[in-house]
This record gives structure tokens, sequence and C-alpha cells, in this order.
């Protein structure tokens, strides 16, 4: 599902959609020089870039997202 988010972007801050580990943002010029992404305070490096049907319209950026694991550990249960 794509949700409007505000991102920073080489110390520019865009309005844009994410989906997962895939964000699509207004053209701007320099695109190709983006290394990071930053949503919700959280830095995410860029896997990909895409400049959408080569129109200067639209920017399709991947990123990684780091998958949080739970921090409960499981307790085991020993037969005796």
């Amino acid at each position: 599902m794509w949700i409007e988010h505000k991102v920073s972007i080489n110390e520019k801050e865009y309005t844009c959609l994410v989906n997962g580990n895939e964000i699509e943002i207004p053209f701007f010029k320099g695109y190709e020089n983006t290394l990071e992404v930053t949503i919700d305070g959280k830095t995410s490096p860029v896997l990909s870039l895409n400049n959408v049907g080569d129109r200067d319209e639209t920017i399709k950026i991947e990123v990684k997202v780091n998958e949080h694991k739970s921090d409960k550990s499981r307790k085991t249960k020993l037969s005796k």
C-alpha cells in the first residue's frame, strides 16, 4: 500500500509515496547522486534509482530496509 511521507534527500525535504522499500518521488535534478534517504528519522542506503519512463517526472528509488527482529527470547521447556 502506497503511503504519503515526507523524506529527506541530500538535506532537502520532499513529499513522496512509500511502499515498503520503494519510494516514488517527483523528479529533481541531481537525483543520480543520491546515496541515502531519510524517512521518519531513519536513514536507509539507496539500492537503485530509476527515472520512470525517462520523462523527468517521477523517480523510483529502492532502498535497503532493515528488518527489525523481535527482542523477545523464546523460553524452552526442558523435559526431565
